[in-house]
């Protein structure tokens, strides 16, 4: 499925942690006064300093309690200054990241106020932030994968909140039920919505002496993430990217969500008319999501890295119009494991499992103006072995697929491929079998999609091997059944019903052998097959049993 590269961006998190400290440090430093006048001022100026006139803070209801060492405010408001902002549009100085922050109600408890006077270090026990509306603005800078900016962000940081500190720890820091939207900053269009974002930071340490976070995430010892619900529209409008139920723990490195969505915004027709060439409408539901021994320093770093990922009742649709032509597009190298060597992203996931899903390819045929589905229930996959990182592949270079199910809710199907990494030609085998069905349980598929008709007639079972490149397939099939009979069909528009085409389906009653084997002999269908490079490895593998079936039953 399509990839986002909005909220989980590694400067965008260590962005948005500078500005909630940038509030924290302010609430803690008026420890250094006595008088909330002074502190009100100092707490002013402490924003308006650290981001050189950007922002602007205000807030009400400010509380000190000096004996329990607690602090309360409410209303808080960090704002940037559209005169200072528009300014540093015009110098180009503006930041890559904009930020608008309103907090009802936040609260500090376990102040240590000696430690802050004495060693210029400021510790809490806990920091509560309530109900915050959070807006971050992202320019497009933020899109790129430049590990060392990202490296040269977080060693700024670090001088930008200490200052002249030595340290700031906190035993938790907890967002509780926050609104959060990222949106660009040029143009204002939405390209992340969290809502119901709860984060929980343990052991917080930010301390000028020990930058090095081999053992931390965002300055934490533990994180906790949980968000009830996480909408990414696309740039096209065309789809909608939704998660539900979204965790994860840095500690036990599990994440996990309830549900996840990729929600087309247009009808099958609309979706069609809206393109010019015939294209895939995709429609997807993923069940629970676990993924396990999750590395959070690689998400930082832009790095998928992965022990095992899980997925329950996953429901795949994908339908296209073939009344629309096809693009010239040139697909020699999309097969997947070659789409996984070209991302940007390292990925090295051990194991993917696929439980108990369904998976429908739906058609619609221009000759007879209708759809057929090709269905598979009861879907269970594990994949093997999915990296494109070059030291993982020289120790083990195939991804490999197995593949069991129902086709049509009727007969067992499995399927093994493999995959060969790192491969110029994208070379592949897949090795396939399936019990018997009645001929006539095709028929829903075949009337709209090849305008053909089984009467009568049993597959008893059909076995095929390919061994494959991006560019040509050789292999075998042999496919066993009995008393076949097939009638060619025609579309009566007028009625919108299929009626037989009576003297071709002579012909074709002539042309096909009925059983096989027969006589004692069984038939096996040779592939040597030159794909066409402008569509898919499916269509290629497809293509390929097409031209076996036709050498067995002509």
């Amino acid at each position: 499925m399509p990839r986002n590269k909005g909220f989980f961006r590694s400067t965008t998190f260590y962005a948005f942690w500078s500005v909630i400290i940038l509030a924290i440090v302010a609430g803690l430093l008026i420890w250094r006064n006595s008088k909330y006048k002074i502190a009100n001022k100092k707490i002013d100026q402490l924003v308006t300093v650290k981001s050189k006139g950007l922002y602007q803070i205000s807030y009400e209801n400010l509380h000190i309690d000096e004996v329990l060492g607690n602090i309360s405010a409410e209303n808080i408001e960090v704002v940037p200054d559209s005169l200072i902002y528009q300014s540093l549009v015009d110098q180009n100085k503006d930041p890559k990241t904009l930020f608008a922050i309103y907090v009802p109600k936040l609260l500090i408890s376990g102040v240590k106020t000696p430690k802050a006077l004495l060693n210029k270090e400021i510790s809490a026990h806990v920091i509560r932030i309530q109900n915050a509306k959070i807006e971050i603005r992202l320019g497009e800078s933020n899109t790129n994968n430049d590990k060392d900016s990202t490296f040269r962000f977080r060693e700024d940081l670090y001088r930008q909140i200490l200052g002249k500190l030595k340290s700031i720890k906190a035993d938790s820091v907890i967002l509780e039920n926050a609104h959060v939207v990222l949106k660009n900053k040029v143009n204002e269009t939405v390209r992340v919505v969290a809502e119901g974002l709860n984060i929980s930071f343990s052991g917080v340490a930010i301390d000028s002496t020990e930058k090095n976070e081999s053992n931390r995430m965002l300055f934490s010892k533990d994180i906790a993430i949980e968000c009830d619900h996480l909408d990414i529209p696309f740039k096209n409008k065309v789809y909608t990217l939704q998660v539900n139920g979204l965790s994860f723990e840095s500690q036990k490195r599990h994440f996990h969500t309830e549900k996840i969505t990729l929600k087309p915004l247009l009808s099958e027709s609309s979706f069609a008319r809206a393109n010019k060439f015939a294209k895939d409408r995709l429609d997807i539901n993923l069940g629970n999501l676990d993924i396990w021994q999750l590395d959070g320093h690689g998400l930082l770093n832009q790095e998928l890295i992965a022990d095992t990922v899980i997925i329950n009742k996953a429901s795949i649709k994908i339908f296209r119009d073939k009344s629309y032509p096809h693009d010239s597009i040139d697909r020699t190298h999309d097969f997947p494991q070659e789409e996984l060597m070209r991302m940007s992203t390292p990925v090295d996931i051990k194991k993917m499992i696929i439980k108990d899903s369904y998976l429908e390819y739906k058609e619609k045929n221009d000759k007879s103006d209708s759809s057929g589905k090709v269905t598979f229930f009861h879907v269970n996959t594990i994949i093997d072995n999915i990296t494109n990182i070059p030291d993982y592949i020289r120790l083990d270079n195939e991804m490999r697929v197995v593949f069991h199910s129902s086709f049509l809710n009727q007969a067992y199907l499995s399927a093994n491929l493999r995959m060969r990494l790192n491969d110029k030609k994208g070379d592949f085998s897949l090795n396939a079998k399936m019990n018997g069905l009645d001929g006539k349980l095709l028929n829903p598929l075949l009337r709209p999609m090849a305008l053909a008709e089984l009467s009568k007639g049993k597959i008893n079972s059909l076995q095929f091997h390919l061994d494959a490149t991006n560019k040509q397939s050789k292999g075998e099939l042999i496919l066993k059944y009995e008393n076949l009979s097939v009638k060619l069909l025609k579309k009566d528009e007028g009625k919108n019903k299929y009626k037989t085409k009576l003297l071709p389906t002579l012909a074709a009653g002539i042309i096909l052998k009925d059983s096989n084997p027969k006589n004692g002999e069984t038939r096996i269908g040779r592939i040597d097959f030159n794909r066409d490079i402008h569509r898919s490895m499916f269509n290629m593998i497809w293509k390929s049993l097409l031209t076996a079936i036709k050498q067995v039953a002509m």
